[in-house]
C-alpha cells in the first residue's frame, strides 16, 4: 500500500461506511485443515515452510493498482491487502488463483473481490495499524522493532512461528517507520521462517531471522525478509530497498469462498479467439456512469462484432492504463479482421463528458500460437472523445 497519512483516514472511514459484501463461507473442515509443512524444513535447522507456493497460489500481476476516494486526483496505490488475503482464500481452499497476467480492470469480478478483502483486511486490523501510528517523537520504535523478534511473551515472531508450525501461512502488515507515518506501508502472506542458530529471546544472532513471504509486488517469487540490526528494521534480501520499521501478524484472517476465473482454452487452430485491449487514459478521465465506451470489431467480409460498455460503467481515472478482455463471439483467422472502433455514449452540450485516450495496444490471443501484438499507438492524447462521438479506428494492416 502506497499511501500518504491523510489518505489513511479518509481510507478507514471509508471503510467503516462500506460494509462487505457478504461471500459464502468455505467449509468448516477447510478453514480449520491443517497444511502439511514442506519437507524443506527438515533439512535446514530451525526452518520450517508451509505448502503456500507463490506461483500457484499467488497472482501473475504486480499489485499495480491505484484508485481514487472521493477526491479526484487523491490517489490510494496498491490493493495489496486485498491480493493477500485472496491468495490466501485460493490457498485453504485447495485452489490455485487465477493466472491472469493482466491486472484485472474496475468493476470486474476479480477487482471487486480484490477491492472488497482490501477493504476487510483494513477494518479487521484498524487496531494494529492505530498502535503503530501512535508513537509520538519514535518513543516506541525500539520496542516495535523488538516485537518483530521476540519468540515468548506474545511476541510478533512467537505468533508467526505459531501459525506457521501449524502449516498456516498467516497475513503479515508490514509498517514503514519515520515521515510522520506516511508510509508507504504494505500487507503480504508469511508463508515459512527460519530462525538458524537465534534461540528467540533477544540474544545472540538475531541476524539469522529469515521470513519467508508471497508479496503481490513480485509475482510468482519467493522473497526473504530478514532484521537489519544497524537500522533496526526488516528489509528484503533480494530488494534491500524494500524496508520496513516493524510488521505485526494479522490474527483476524477468516478464509472465504475464492473467486472462480473460467481459465480460457482454445483449440489448437491458429484463429483469434480473444482480443485484449489495453487503454491508458491520459488528463482526462473517462467518467463512467451513462459516459461509456462501446467497442465494434469489425470483419473484411463487413460483419461485426459489437461490445457495449466494455468499462461496465466504471470511472476510468486519468493516467492510468485499465485492460478489456474480449472474447470473440466467432473465433477467426487474424487477417480476416479489418478494424477494432471504440466508440464513446458521451452527450454534448455543458456537461458532457470528455475523455483523453492516450495509448491503445491491442493484443491478439490465438488458438495454439502465442499471443500477438497486432496494434499499437500513443499520442498525447493519441484521441480525445466528446459529444460528437466520433469513434477512433484502430485499422489492421
Amino acid at each position: 500500500m502506497k499511501t500518504t497519512f491523510w489518505t489513511w483516514i479518509i481510507i478507514f472511514c471509508s471503510t467503516l461506511l462500506l460494509a462487505p459484501a457478504a461471500h459464502a463461507q468455505i467449509s468448516e473442515q477447510a478453514r480449520t485443515s491443517v497444511r502439511p509443512l514442506t519437507d524443506v524444513g527438515d533439512k535446514i535447522a530451525g526452518r520450517k515452510i508451509t505448502s503456500f507456493d507463490p506461483k500457484k497460489h499467488g497472482f501473475a500481476f504486480a499489485n499495480t493498482f491505484e484508485t481514487e476516494l472521493f477526491l479526484q486526483d487523491m490517489r490510494f496505490g496498491g490493493l495489496c491487502g486485498g491480493m493477500s488475503y485472496s491468495a490466501l482464500d485460493y490457498y485453504f481452499a485447495n485452489q490455485e488463483a487465477p493466472k491472469q497476467t493482466f491486472r484485472p480492470a474496475v468493476r470486474t469480478p476479480l477487482f471487486d473481490r480484490i477491492y472488497d478483502r482490501q477493504q476487510t483486511s483494513t477494518t479487521t486490523n484498524l487496531d494494529k495499524w492505530t498502535e503503530l501510528f501512535v508513537n509520538l517523537l519514535g518513543l516506541r520504535t525500539d520496542e516495535f522493532f523488538r516485537w518483530g523478534l521476540q519468540k515468548s511473551g506474545g511476541g510478533r515472531l512467537e505468533e508467526l512461528c505459531n501459525m506457521i508450525d501449524q502449516g498456516k501461512p498467516c497475513p503479515l502488515g508490514l509498517f514503514k517507520g519515520g515521515n510522520g507515518g506516511a508510509g508507504p506501508h504494505h500487507q503480504v502472506v508469511a508463508i515459512g521462517y527460519e530462525l538458524g542458530r537465534y534461540k528467540g529471546d533477544l540474544g545472540e544472532h538475531q541476524a539469522d531471522v529469515k521470513i519467508f513471504i508471497y508479496d503481490p509486488n513480485f509475482p510468482g517469487r519467493k522473497m526473504t525478509l530478514v532484521p537489519n540490526l544497524a537500522k533496526k528494521s526488516y528489509r528484503y534480501v533480494e530488494d534491500p530497498a524494500c524496508e520496513w520499521m516493524t510488521y505485526f501478524v494479522d490474527r483476524k484472517y477468516s478464509p472465504v469462498a475464492p473467486f472462480r476465473l473460467s481459465a480460457s482454452s482454445y483449440p489448437n487452430d491458429g484463429k483469434v479467439h480473444e482480443l485484449l485491449l489495453e487503454i491508458r487514459t491520459g488528463g482526462d478521465d473517462l467518467r463512467g456512469g451513462n459516459d461509456n465506451l462501446n467497442v465494434h470489431v469489425t470483419m473484411k467480409n463487413g460483419t461485426r462484432e459489437t461490445y457495449t460498455n466494455v468499462n461496465k460503467g466504471g470511472r476510468w481515472i486519468g493516467n492510468y492504463t485499465e485492460t478489456v478482455p474480449l472474447k470473440l463471439r466467432t473465433p477467426i483467422q487474424l487477417e480476416e479482421i479489418a478494424s477494432i472502433d471504440l466508440q464513446t455514449t458521451f452527450g454534448g452540450g455543458l456537461f458532457g463528458d470528455n475523455w483523453n485516450m492516450d495509448t491503445l495496444r491491442i493484443v491478439a490471443k490465438i488458438g495454439g500460437a502465442s499471443d500477438r501484438q497486432i496494434f499499437e499507438r500513443s499520442g498525447s492524447p493519441l484521441q480525445r472523445f466528446d459529444g460528437n462521438n466520433h469513434p477512433f479506428m484502430a485499422t489492421m494492416r
